[in-house]
């Protein structure tokens, strides 16, 4: 009776020891949630033309730019590049790579962005309401935090204006405008 009660037991634990592994084990690898379609509108390549507003940072200039944009990393992330031209007005072009996704557990769209100048911003949106899509956080540089907001207006299917603005001594001010076309395929 010994015997058989400790091969049962062994069985049993053998058992045991494999649950852990097997409830670890996916049934099938995870897919983005069906909010990161909201992004979809900004995959392409993009021609930008704009301005740039006198600031602390710099004096007003016009801009001119290419954005590139695609669905990578599994499918959860857009991934862009923007870089603009340089010249007489824009000696030190801005250029930058940006992530954008969805947070689940945030409930809201992502975008984080980092720059040739060795700044870096964290914004969050809520989502597309009346054709404009407004993400707010931080952008940080030159040992500051400066609250910045970010708002893309669609005009059609291939076109959108951008607003840059950051927080100046508690007041939003306008940083950049730009009205950008999709690239014809």
């Amino acid at each position: 009776m010994t015997i058989r009660s400790l091969s049962l037991g062994a069985a049993l634990l053998a058992a045991l020891a494999t649950l852990p592994l097997a409830a670890q084990t996916p049934s099938a690898p995870p897919t983005p949630g069906p909010e990161l379609g909201q992004l979809a509108f900004f995959a392409g390549d993009w021609t930008c033309k704009g301005q740039v507003e006198a600031t602390p940072m710099g004096p007003a200039h016009a801009t001119q730019a290419k954005v590139k944009i695609h669905k990578d990393l599994g499918g959860f992330w857009y991934v862009g590049h923007y870089a603009e031209a340089k010249g007489a007005k824009n000696p030190q072009p801005m250029s930058f790579q940006f992530v954008m996704g969805y947070d689940p557990a945030g409930k809201s769209l992502t975008m984080d962005g980092f720059d040739v100048f060795g700044g870096r911003s964290h914004q969050k949106a809520s989502g597309w309401q009346d054709a404009k899509l407004i993400f707010e956080g931080d952008s940080a540089g030159g040992g500051q935090t400066t609250p910045a907001r970010d708002t893309f207006t669609k005009k059609s299917d291939s076109s959108l204006e951008h607003l840059g603005e950051m927080q100046l001594d508690g007041k939003w001010v306008q940083i950049d405008k730009e009205t950008c076309t999709r690239a014809k395929k």
